[in-house]
């Protein structure tokens, strides 16, 4: 690799399998109010690889095929774009881009947050009520009771524009993140509370726990779904039932995952692990930090910091650094 001579910040990041990793990266140079260039990379055992993009980039996964670990793509979702670009290993090229539907021809889709896949597809999530799957190689809406009326919406129904406005922001549904267990049990949550539970036929709003924005949700080991966010809140459940835990921490959350049966869950102060009495402080050797990611694989715990990466096999913590942020 040759270095790129540009220190940056970790956005997102997943394990591909052991020791090795997939990330997102914002380059320091890059203006705040600049979105216009993303920057992916890979860290296999010791060694770092990337590629630039055209726009940054809010979310990665891998799409793996049961078959065979080799038949598998790595997915970078750009932020505003309308573009999920595809970098398949031994296909001979560097990466396939697919528009999005309603974002071809460089009109972009504003404000996706995050992808993953759930049982044999790609699912994605967004601002505004966005969720669109991946089925037979084609992007499609999957928005069927989740999707938001808009400001137009409720002008064609012959109301005032201050009604219009007053009406469309009870209804915004800001997604950020989305899980499940299967295709027929899929979770998405976002600003202000909100939990929908797709149930193999439409997507239903469930019974509002909280009212602070909810950053991250996973599907758990343990059958149950756990989705946390600002001012220290986690909540677990599943179906159309969810409730508050305790927490015992004051902190803004951004990430969760299960590891060696328990739950863990990343903010800006750190990483905690959830014990009977709530969360408790996990000590990385690092001291205070701003966790951005979370993943589980391969016997491995993967801790994606703004600066730096920890990676938990059970036993030990190891610090990753990237070489231009040294």
């Amino acid at each position: 690799m040759v270095k790129s001579a540009a220190s940056l910040e970790f956005l997102d990041g997943c394990i591909i399998e052991k020791d090795y990793f997939f990330f997102s990266t914002r380059l320091d140079a890059q203006p705040l109010d600049e979105y216009d260039h993303g920057r992916i990379m890979w860290f296999e055992s010791g060694k770092w690889f990337y590629q630039d993009r055209n726009w940054q980039v809010s979310a990665v996964c891998v799409l793996a095929h049961a078959a065979s670990k080799k038949d598998r793509a790595y997915v970078a979702l750009e932020e505003g774009s309308g573009i999920v670009g595809f970098y398949i290993p031994g296909s001979g090229k560097d990466v396939i881009d697919e528009a999005l539907p309603r974002g071809e021809h460089g009109q972009g889709i504003a404000s996706l947050t995050d992808i993953a896949q759930i049982g044999g597809h790609l699912y994605l999530c967004g601002y505004g009520g966005k969720v669109m799957r991946r089925a037979n190689g084609k992007w499609e809406y999957f928005d069927n009771g989740l999707k938001a009326l808009t400001l137009r919406d409720f002008l064609q129904r012959g109301m005032s524009v201050s009604d219009a406005l007053q009406a469309a922001a009870h209804t915004q549904r800001d997604m950020i993140a989305i899980n499940g267990f299967s295709e027929e049990d899929i979770y998405c949550v976002g600003r202000e509370g909100l939990i929908f539970h797709f149930d193999g036929s439409i997507w239903h709003q469930t019974e509002k726990a909280t009212n602070v924005d909810l950053n991250c949700v996973h599907c758990a080991a343990d059958g149950f779904v756990y989705t946390a966010g600002n001012r220290g809140v986690l909540i677990q459940g599943k179906g159309n039932d969810f409730h508050v835990l305790i927490s015992g921490v004051d902190d803004d959350f951004y990430a969760a995952t299960w590891f060696d049966g328990h739950l863990y869950v990343g903010g800006l102060k750190g990483l905690y692990r959830l014990e009977k009495d709530g969360l408790r402080y996990v000590d990385t050797g690092e001291g205070s930090f701003k966790c951005r990611a979370l993943d589980s694989c391969a016997g491995q715990l993967l801790v994606v910091a703004k600066r730096w990466l920890a990676v938990f096999d059970g036993l030990n913590w190891k610090r990753i650094d990237h070489p231009d942020n040294i």
